[in-house]
């Protein structure tokens, strides 16, 4: 004979839909974090028992992992140092620079203050640069301010305004201008006594080859040094009508 249900114990198992409750999800978390942290502290109190028996080993085994990842630090520097190098060298020249793009030819520049030894070499150029592209700090300490130009016409005085006006921003900074063009006679004038350093097409071509340099600095051995934003004065050979024609190429 079946058993008959209570009208009470009918209506709870309505209400809860025919299931028997379950356990609550909160216990089973609470065991298992409660398993975690033994487990945690038993595996401590077994490395701290082998650090103290085997401590030589231990030491001399923080020491070769700290070498291996330092020289591992140093090899990944040096290969990038040789990759940048031979783009260097492969991209430093006027009939390349006439098929950049802006962003590549600022990666030029950068390239090149850090061949010199340029510190904190860092790119800004965007369009919220403020007439800044790239900034670097010199071996001697002195800060700089760099305006890459990747032009075939030339540049003129407001880019010198432009310039002299993101300075403001960059207290203490040297502002320097870079083209692969020419600057026109009134650029000339508008940067002559603010201290702005202008390169142009040939004094770009004789940074190429390390006659000119932006922040000189004494060497043993070293030839004659430019002064930053002078043009080179370099002998001429016979029928050469000047830097660029050595090169084989005209200012745009």
């Amino acid at each position: 004979m079946a058993r008959r249900r209570t009208p009470a114990k009918a209506v709870r198992r309505r209400a809860s839909g025919g299931r028997r409750p379950r356990r609550r999800q909160g216990d089973g978390d609470r065991f298992l974090w409660a398993v975690a942290a033994a487990a945690f502290f038993v595996a401590a109190v077994w490395l701290v028992d082998v650090v103290v028996a085997n401590w030589p080993l231990v030491i001399g085994g923080t020491i070769v992992l700290i070498a291996g990842l330092a020289g591992a630090l140093l090899l990944r520097h040096r290969v990038i140092e040789a990759r940048e190098r031979e783009w260097l060298e492969d991209n430093a020249r006027l009939e390349r620079v006439d098929r950049m793009t802006g962003d590549r030819f600022e990666a030029l520049v950068e390239a090149l203050l850090r061949r010199e030894g340029f510190r904190g070499v860092r790119r800004i150029g965007g369009s919220g640069d403020g007439g800044v592209d790239v900034v670097a700090t010199a071996p001697g300490g002195e800060h700089f301010v760099i305006q890459c130009k990747r032009w075939g016409t030339s540049v003129g005085s407001p880019q010198i305004r432009d310039l002299l006006g993101a300075l403001h921003a960059y207290p203490g900074h040297r502002g320097v201008l870079v083209t692969s063009s020419t600057f026109t006679a009134p650029a000339r004038e508008c940067a002559a006594g603010t201290g702005l350093t202008l390169i142009d097409r040939a004094l770009l071509a004789a940074w190429f080859t390390g006659s000119f340099t932006l922040a000189p600095r004494a060497r043993r051995g070293a030839g004659r040094r430019l002064l930053p934003g002078r043009r080179p004065s370099t002998p001429r050979p016979d029928g050469d009508t000047g830097l660029e024609g050595a090169l084989g190429d005209e200012p745009a």
